[in-house]
């Protein structure tokens, strides 16, 4: 059985070829991206600049189905980056939250007012 941290090592081993999957003008910024609040740590898997969108794309890695839970995560780590880490000329971040599976209703309400996407593999 694969573990997030097993996904994640593989699409750094493959990094090169996983960016021209994604498409053009991403730029590797991070790994386990790790953010605070209130001595407590989270971890974004990878987080990604997109330099003709100029904005940051966090992605998430989930080997599960999409839980209402893995959308507010990420939209906790939109919240973070849109506050902290964007300069000016920057667009809002996006979130890609990457699964196995999904449900199509639990997806659209779980992510209805946020910049989140959900994107099975």
């Amino acid at each position: 059985m694969y573990t997030e941290s097993d996904l994640e090592h593989g699409i750094i081993t493959h990094l090169q070829t996983f960016l021209l999957e994604l498409g053009r003008g991403f730029c590797f910024e991070a790994r386990q991206r790790r953010i605070t609040f209130d001595n407590t740590h989270y971890r974004i898997d990878l987080v990604f600049y997109h330099r003709i969108l100029k904005c940051h794309v966090l992605l998430d890695l989930k080997i599960g189905e999409f839980t209402h839970a893995d959308a507010g995560q990420m939209n906790v780590y939109l919240n973070y980056y849109k506050e902290n880490e964007m300069h000016e000329g920057d667009n809002p971040p996006v979130g890609i939250i990457l699964c196995a599976s999904k449900n199509e209703n639990l997806v659209r309400y779980a992510t209805f007012r946020f910049t989140t996407a959900s994107i099975c593999i």
